[in-house]
Order: C-alpha cells, then sequence, then structure tokens
C-alpha cells in the first residue's frame, strides 16, 4: 500500500519515483492499471490489458471502442500525473491529505450527478457497483430481497453473479482472494434472489418497451405478494446502446409499496445527459456510472451515487455485508457515509481507482459545457459518417434490427459482421476479426467494441467517445464548418474500414 507522504526535494526534482520523467511515465501507467481484478493487469510484454488497451497515450492507436475499454487520453494522463505530485506534494506544493483528495474527487462526481459528494461511493468497476447497490439495499431491507435485472447479456458477464450477492471473480479489486461464484461473508443465499428480463427475442429483435415494463411489473407485483423487498435495474445504455426499463415504469414500480423498492439506474455507459441522471437522483433512484466507458478513461472506474434520503436511512440499518470489505476501500467513502455503514474495511485506499477517475473527469468537466443539442448534432454526425462507411464494406452491414434513434442517441453503431456468402458469421469469426484489428498489422492498431451475440447474428461495435464530442466542439468553437471539425474523425474512420476490409479477406482464410 503507497502511503501519502510529503516526499523530498531531492525526489520532486530529477530523481526517484515521481521526478524522472520517464520513470514517473512507467509508475503513473503502472498504477493506472492497479486497483482491479485481472482484467486490466498489464501483459508485461505488450503493456496491454486484456482489453488490448494501455495505461499510457497511444495517438498513433485508432481507437472507437469506448463500448469496451479505451487508451487514456494524452489529457487524461496528463491530469492524472498533476494530481498524483499534488497528493504527494512534488509540485511545489503541501501534500495533499488522502481523505481530501479522494473527498475531491467525490465531489466532482457529485456535482455532475446531482447529488453530494458525501452520497456518492467509488468502486473498482460496474460489477463492484452492483454488489454495493445490493449490499446496501439488504442493509436498507427487513426482507428478503428479489434483484430484477435487465438484458445481462448486454452489461457485463459478472453482473449475474454479483447480482445474487456471489463473488464474481477469482480475486477482488483489492487483492482478496475470492472463489468465484460463492456467497459473501454475511449475505444469506435465501436473502436474495434474482429475475431477469430480456431486452432483445430470441432472433435478437429489440422487444417494445412497453413489454419490457409489463414484464417488470408483472415481477415486482409478484415478489411483493410474496413479502420480498425489490432492487429494480433500469438499463439506460446498454451494450448495443439499448435503453430498458422507461423511467414512467420504474416510478410506478417505485410506487407499489414506498421503502420497499429501491430502484438502481445502471447509467454506467455514461451516455445519457447528467440532467437525466440528475433528475434519478431527484426520484430517489440509486444510479451507477463508469467513467471507463463514454468518457474514456482507463478502466477501471466506477462509482455508486446515493439520493440523501437513501444515505440518512443508512444511519438507522443495520451494518454491511462483512464480505463487502474485501471489494471496497475506506476512501472510496466518506466520512459521513462510514459512520452509517459501520463496515470493517480491509484496505484503506485504491489510489488506482482514484487516478482512473481523474482522467474520466478531464473528459466530463468540458463535456458539459457543450449543450445537449450540439451534443446531438456531433452524434448525428458521426453516426452518419460510420453508415457510410459501412454501406461500402465487404463483411459488414448495419441490420434493420438494429437502426433506430438510439444509434445517434447513445452515438454506438452495431455493424453486423457477415462472410463472403452474406451469411452470419459466427462468433469465433468476429472475435478473430475483432482481435486482428487491435494488431499492428495491415494497417494502425484499431479498437473497437467487442463482439456481442443477438440471435443468430453477432455484432463488432463502432462508437464515439466524450473524447471525441470534446474535440469536435473545440475545432466549431475555433470557427470550423461541422466537416472540417469531423475531419479527424472521418480520418480515422477511414484507416479502420481500409484495415477492415483488408483483414476480413484475411480471416476468412483462416
Amino acid at each position: 500500500m503507497i502511503a501519502a507522504t510529503k516526499m523530498t526535494d531531492d525526489a520532486s526534482d530529477d530523481h526517484g519515483l515521481l521526478g524522472d520523467r520517464t520513470s514517473a511515465g512507467h509508475a503513473l501507467s503502472l498504477l493506472l492499471s492497479a486497483g482491479g481484478d485481472g482484467r486490466i493487469q498489464l501483459d508485461p510484454e505488450t503493456g496491454r490489458n486484456r482489453y488490448g488497451t494501455r495505461t499510457i497515450p497511444s495517438g498513433s492507436e485508432i481507437s472507437f471502442a469506448s463500448t469496451t475499454a479505451s487508451n487514456v487520453s494524452s489529457q487524461g494522463f496528463a491530469a492524472a500525473d498533476g494530481q498524483l505530485k499534488r497528493l504527494f506534494g512534488v509540485d511545489g506544493s503541501h501534500a495533499v491529505a488522502m481523505d481530501q483528495w479522494f473527498a475531491d474527487i467525490r465531489d466532482r462526481i457529485g456535482r455532475h450527478l446531482g447529488c453530494p459528494g458525501s452520497g456518492v461511493v467509488l468502486a473498482a468497476s460496474g460489477t463492484d457497483v452492483e454488489l454495493l447497490a445490493l449490499g446496501l439495499t439488504l442493509a436498507l431491507s427487513k426482507r428478503p430481497v428479489t434483484n430484477i435485472l435487465i438484458a445481462p447479456e448486454e452489461t457485463g458477464s459478472g453482473i449475474p453473479r454479483a447480482a445474487a450477492g456471489r463473488h464474481f471473480a477469482e480475486a477482488t479489486a483489492l487483492g482478496y482472494r475470492a472463489a468465484a461464484g460463492e456467497m459473501l461473508d454475511g449475505i444469506s443465499a435465501d436473502r436474495v434472489e434474482v429475475r431477469t428480463v430480456a431486452i432483445r427475442n430470441d432472433a435478437g429483435q429489440a422487444r417494445s418497451a412497453d413489454d419490457i415494463d409489463r414484464d417488470v411489473i408483472a415481477l415486482a407485483e409478484d415478489a411483493l405478494k410474496r413479502d420480498r423487498d425489490v432492487l429494480l435495474h433500469v438499463l439506460d445504455t446498454s451494450k448495443t446502446g439499448l435503453t430498458a426499463v422507461t423511467r414512467a415504469a420504474a416510478r410506478h414500480v417505485a410506487g407499489l409499496a414506498p421503502g420497499r423498492v429501491r430502484v438502481l439506474v445502471d447509467a454506467c455507459q455514461f451516455r445519457c445527459g447528467s440532467a437525466d441522471l440528475r433528475r434519478d437522483i431527484a426520484d430517489g433512484f440509486l444510479v451507477a456510472v463508469t467513467g471507463s466507458k463514454f468518457l474514456a478513461g482507463p478502466p477501471f472506474a466506477g462509482a455508486l451515487a446515493l439520493p440523501p434520503a437513501l444515505a440518512d436511512e443508512l444511519a438507522v440499518t443495520a451494518p454491511l455485508a462483512a464480505g463487502l470489505s474485501h471489494y471496497t476501500a475506506l476512501h472510496d467513502w466518506s466520512a459521513l457515509m462510514r459512520g452509517r455503514t459501520e463496515l470493517e474495511f480491509g484496505s484503506h485506499f485504491n489510489l488506482g481507482l482514484g487516478l482512473r477517475w481523474i482522467a474520466a473527469l478531464e473528459q466530463l468537466d468540458p463535456l458539459t459545457a457543450v449543450g445537449a443539442d450540439l451534443q446531438r448534432k456531433i452524434r448525428q454526425a458521426f453516426a452518419d459518417l460510420v453508415r457510410l462507411r459501412a454501406a461500402r464494406l465487404d463483411g459488414a452491414l448495419i441490420h434493420a434490427d438494429d437502426e433506430g434513434d438510439h444509434i445517434v442517441d447513445r452515438a454506438i453503431v452495431p455493424l453486423t459482421i457477415t462472410t463472403g456468402s452474406d451469411a452470419f458469421a459466427s462468433l469465433a469469426y468476429t472475435q478473430r476479426l475483432h482481435r486482428s484489428l487491435r494488431e499492428d498489422v495491415a494497417g494502425p492498431v484499431c479498437h473497437v467494441g467487442q463482439a456481442v451475440n443477438l440471435g443468430s447474428r453477432t455484432i463488432l461495435r463502432i462508437a464515439a467517445s466524450a473524447t471525441d464530442i470534446n474535440a469536435v466542439s473545440a475545432r466549431l468553437v475555433e470557427g470550423a464548418s461541422m466537416d472540417r471539425a469531423m475531419q479527424p474523425i472521418a480520418d480515422d474512420l477511414d484507416r479502420l474500414f481500409d484495415k477492415w476490409a483488408i483483414l476480413s479477406r484475411s480471416v476468412r482464410g483462416m
């Protein structure tokens, strides 16, 4: 564990971990990959994690993979470097207390979500956030809980286990060993049941919002009749850009039994506006976000925002399950919230998590200055550029079942992968193509969203990020036309699709 102590004058000059630029950059890269599970550990040979991304700026690589993971941006890396120096007092100022450093991060997140920073709890990933939300719900509930998930196959592979109160991997982000699939200490299996609602039919077509809402309301009513409390998820953005349950249905379910129904908005993609999330908080919903999807921060960086009334409830409830202490650190919580949870924390702080959030916030802060109308115009221009190139690509298409307003609203364009005979490609084929795009052959390294199975089809996803929106907006402010402002993105898409066309032919022969 790295202590928050002030370094010597020599260390702040040209010597030591944070002084020498080369060693400092390497140290920061390692810290940005620390405090997470095995998915973000760097391969010593490639310097990449399992997602194929890096924790150093890689300007020569093309990235439209913010639905999955992104390389750290140069702005985010510089911000994390500055904050690390501030924490250790090597920027010429006094060292900042660890508690205050993390409080500043929570306050910045809270301002965007419309809740006090004291009501924001940091977490290593969206899956860790799920565990925290369930743990809080169990602490607030006197009855067993029915956890209603929406399309877990379009959220995260570990979510169903976490939603049941089970360890989702063999090790936690804080380095504790776990037995994947086993219940966390303090959570009994008979206290939690998981129910799921699909957002697509067996053919991979999106279900209607009305049908999904009816299913959710029926499940909630059934659980309440069986004297169970409810944790209902609202999936703000799925892996493919879909949204379900409607906010109106969520408010209806919450009104069925006030105090017995909790609503968790899964906004981990962070592709909706901050105004929407502020309304969710005002409605009394919990909100889950990450900085590592649309905000293009390094993976993992999660946070759970609590409405003030719910945070107040915790002061008079039972302690959180002891097993959560291996997933959450002392300084992930405000002093106020720590006093209300009575959890024996197994770690004091997760420095890597804090640094990853700082890198992500470097994009969120300027994004708030870009009006909603302009953001939509930029997203529309992005979707149009992708559509134009996809129409010319042999081996991929935008399937009619994937068209809709959500492509522009969420800036995620799903491409259905086909073979030379125009038959739908297999998952294995699509995964080979995805890996090949990330390799330094036939063109630059290109990152796109991981493969997703939709019935008989498999897709790869091309997505814009906050980094793209901010860069286009800045060029527009400087006087560029929309076409000129979009040109760097168009150029990167051309390079991506040129490489894609070459690889499609070679992958077919494998």
